[in-house]
């Protein structure tokens, strides 16, 4: 085989600070496009999507029911890393396991950073929930650019007799049934990875394996490759993580399937995807302290033998490092040499390109920080006393010692904390450098930067060989770069915002409609237009207080038949890219060291309840006697004013909280309904309905607004749903032709107002977020004018401080007072310096007991 190695074109590295190679050029060779163009069209686009990255510093890995849970928000350029300022709102959220969105914070974002608190309520299950930020740009990309981060949640009160069974005992084997039903139910997914894309007749490649269960996390397993004649070709196994690699040569004409045999000794097949006669291979291998680029052409067969031309473009996050170009024939390799020196930490995305600049492959390798930041965190004492003052000195440098500005957040908790079993384990390092840039869920993202040995290079070389990832393709970027940002949906919000669009009942724009936005109870009037397709946007919302807004759309010929699609500002996370995390460990919800934690921060719950009841959700009030009668509870708003065939109240309903969506709420408890789940959606037909309509479906509504379908009702979670009303026959009559197929209304409790004498059409209601007000985090003072005898029980966060700023000379100071509590603590920073590097740092405090 004839090797080619690329060498340097002299006077060519200038231009975005690109290395430019070139082969060896031979007879025969066909002159290549701009070698320039790549890298000139991937600046453009950067320069016009902006996109962000965000991140959440929590206070504790894992968490006890009824705790709060501290975070400090952090936005940022994701091509820089610097605090982002174009986004003023970020929108974090609690997801449930079964998809529900629970808790919904809406931040004011000064310079990139917010700071927030979610109380957990003492009633919340046991179980794994994922915590999201993103901003509304962010939204019209992939979900995966939202941070993500799964948090277990224990309900970890001491076991009580209830006349069966204790209560953790009887949660146990509840969290054991359903991991058993979900890994019964669910085979596990299995997938290949050829490197560079495709499996090339003749052309050896190297594959990776990903083994997960229907959780996401990873399972270890074995197996075989086999052909076409179910002879052996090659034999693979994946450790814990799920993720291995192997290598074989396809042959022409063969197909391939992978023979896996599970951990319980039943064995699945999968097929591999068909082989190609003709195409290219990438290849890429760290040697030392560069990146080896090996490539590799078949022709199609029957063609004319000649070298075929190639470009290569290395990138980390939009910024190129390397661009290359030249020329290969049957049988031979092109080589390029990438010094690691050359790149900035994080993903190095490598792609070929042939002569026409069509991308034909991509892999992506991990650069390590060379020069991290200097961060130290230095307690003033090692053992400290109870209610002692302790003194915590920060101090930021950069690699060759200068001080660093930073901006970062300090948690101090009690160790050993909650087991943070099925969590993510993840740090500002690991999300900015790795896990930002790649697609779905990486288990345990700390532990590929760790300190680098074979075996964790190893993983880390899996690891995006089967997660590779980019925030674009290059047919956006070589088309139109510039203007991709103007087909985006969601708005670069400074303020609130309320979008949307404009659209007919077969979804149509309605182009150039008339829009009237009325706001709260004094009815406050704005006036705007949609465009020419029929897209809104109103801005300048303050978001002071929670107000209730009515979105009211006319045709420019004064119409009503127009349906108004709002934008969600919580969606739900897409079906498809969605896997329920695993239930946390039977054997560990009932353990004796969750007991006890429990036992712990239920006192110290109750303490803090006792004497400081704005630390908490709830107030505890004395006994009291009622002396008023009760008020007669209004019924709430109804289009309908009881014509309604049927009315369901979730709260009428034993275990509503459980279902997932309404249509698990309707199932069954309508005389003539039939609900059909079909996997991502639903189909209802109400019986003795006979229509002219094409489509069997009924008229949706959603606070008195038309929907297209039904699938825009899987977004809204039932605890929040105040109630259904179904109409059917002459009771749909007032519909006309849209209510042939009966109609199922559906009235949220934000979404209720007095807007009777409104019409549906062209309607729609929605409630506007206020910003959400972030309570202080209770740190007492122990002066000695002003000793206090009530209890601490600060045992799990002793200290929260999400406002760290390190000015300019590299240096801060935080004091705090400890608790009642003796034990050992674990105080810990994290954040980014303003120049863009992530910055962590842990000490360890020892507090001792009374003598």
């Amino acid at each position: 085989m004839k090797t080619i190695y690329s060498r340097r074109i002299r006077g060519l590295a200038t231009l975005f600070g690109v290395a430019l190679a070139a082969g060896t050029v031979a007879s025969g060779f066909r002159p290549l496009p701009d070698p320039t163009l790549l890298a000139r069209r991937l600046a453009e686009f950067y320069a016009s999507t902006k996109p962000e990255t965000s991140y959440l510093h929590l206070d504790q890995a894992a968490y006890v029911a009824g705790e709060t849970l501290w975070f400090k928000a952090y936005l940022l350029d994701a091509r820089t890393h610097r605090p982002d300022s174009l986004s003023k709102v970020l929108y974090v959220d609690v997801v449930a396991p079964n998809r529900q969105v629970l808790f919904k914070r809406t931040l004011a974002l000064t310079d990139g950073l917010a700071t927030g608190d979610i109380v957990l309520p003492d009633t919340i299950s046991s179980g794994v929930y994922t915590l999201r930020a993103y901003t509304s740009w962010m939204r019209n990309s992939d979900e995966g650019l939202f941070f993500t981060r799964r948090v277990p949640v224990w309900q970890a009160s001491a076991p009580v007799s209830t006349g069966s069974e204790p209560s953790a005992m009887r949660q146990a084997q509840l969290a054991r049934r359903t991991a058993r039903a979900l890994e019964a139910a669910t085979k596990p997914d299995v997938q290949f990875f050829p490197e560079g894309g495709d499996y090339v007749a003749g052309l050896q490649t190297t594959v990776g394996v990903k083994a997960t269960q229907a959780s996401g996390r990873g399972l270890a397993l074995a197996g075989i490759l086999v052909d076409g004649n179910k002879r052996e070709v090659a034999r693979f196994s994946t450790p814990a993580l799920g993720m291995s690699s192997f290598g074989f040569t396809p042959q022409p004409g063969q197909k391939y399937e992978a023979r896996v045999t599970l951990p319980d000794g039943s064995t699945v097949t999968y097929p591999l995807p068909a082989v190609r006669e003709s195409g290219w291979l990438l290849n890429v291998r760290e040697v030392g302290d560069d990146f080896r680029v090996f490539v590799r052409y078949q022709p199609p067969a029957g063609t004319a033998v000649a070298p075929a031309p190639l470009q290569l473009l290395a990138h980390v996050r939009g910024q190129p490092v390397y661009a290359g170009q030249g020329q290969i024939g049957p049988g031979e390799t092109f080589q390029a040499t990438i010094a690691r020196s050359t790149a900035p930490a994080g993903l190095l995305h490598i792609s070929l390109f042939d002569g026409q600049q069509v991308a034909q492959a991509e892999r992506l390798v991990f650069v390590p920080e060379a020069r991290p930041l200097q961060v130290r965190l230095r307690p003033d004492k090692a053992t400290y006393g109870p209610r002692e003052l302790v003194t915590l000195d920060v101090e930021v440098n950069t690699p060759d010692g200068r001080p660093a500005p930073a901006e970062l957040s300090l948690a101090v908790a009690g160790t050993p904390g909650l087991p943070a079993e099925a969590g993510d384990a993840t740090t500002v390092r690991a999300h900015l450098l790795l896990t930002s840039e790649l697609r779905g869920y990486v288990e345990n993202p700390g532990y590929y930067l760790q300190p680098r040995t074979a075996g964790i290079q190893q993983a880390l070389h899996d690891l995006l060989l089967t997660q590779g990832w980019s925030r674009f393709t290059w047919q956006q970027v070589l088309a139109e770069p510039g203007a991709v940002a103007t087909g985006y949906r969601f708005p670069l919000e400074n303020n609130l915002t309320v979008g949307g669009r404009l659209v007919r009942a077969n979804n149509k724009p309605v182009p150039n409609g008339e829009l009237t936005i009325l706001m709260g109870k004094q009815k406050d009037v704005v006036l705007s237009q949609a465009d020419a397709n029929g897209n809104f946007l109103f801005t300048g919302f303050q978001g002071l207080d929670t107000t209730q807004l009515l979105v009211q759309a006319r045709t420019p010929k004064g119409s009503s038949n127009v349906l108004v699609q709002l934008n969600e500002w919580w969606p739900r996370p897409a079906p498809a890219g969605w896997r329920p995390p695993a239930p946390l460990s039977p054997v560990t919800l009932a353990s004796a060291e969750v007991v006890a934690y429990g036992q712990r921060s239920r006192q110290q719950q109750q303490m803090e309840r006792a004497y400081r009841p704005d630390s908490t959700s709830g107030i505890v009030l004395r006994n009291v006697d009622i002396t008023a009668r009760k008020t007669a509870k209004s019924m709430p708003f109804s289009l309908h004013g009881g014509a309604a065939d049927a009315v369901l109240r979730p709260s009428d309903i034993p275990g509503s909280i459980g279902f997932q969506n309404v249509f698990e709420l309707i199932q069954g408890r309508v005389a003539g309904v039939q609900v059909l789940n079909l996997g991502a959606s639903y189909n209802v037909r109400i019986r003795g309905i006979s229509s002219i309509l094409l489509s069997s479906q009924p008229l949706f509504l959603l606070d008195g607004m038309p929907l297209s379908d039904g699938d825009g009702l899987l977004s809204i979670p039932v605890i929040d749903i105040e109630q259904v009303e179904v109409l059917k026959g002459a009771s749909a009559a007032i519909y006309g032709v849209r209510g042939a197929n009966g109609v199922i209304a559906v009235y949220t409790k934000s979404g209720l107002g007095d807007f009777s004498g409104i019409p549906a059409a062209g309607v729609a209601v929605r409630q506007l977020p206020a910003y959400h007000r972030t309570r202080e985090f209770y740190a007492p003072r122990y002066d000695v004018a002003r000793r206090s005898e009530k209890p601490d029980p600060r045992a799990t966060t002793l200290y929260w401080q999400p406002r760290l700023t390190v000015p300019a000379s590299g240096r801060a100071r935080v004091s705090f007072y400890t608790a009642d509590q003796a034990g050992t603590f674990r105080a810990s920073i994290e954040g980014v310096s303003l120049a863009g590097q992530p910055a962590m740092a842990e000490a360890a405090l020892t507090v001792a007991g009374q003598p």
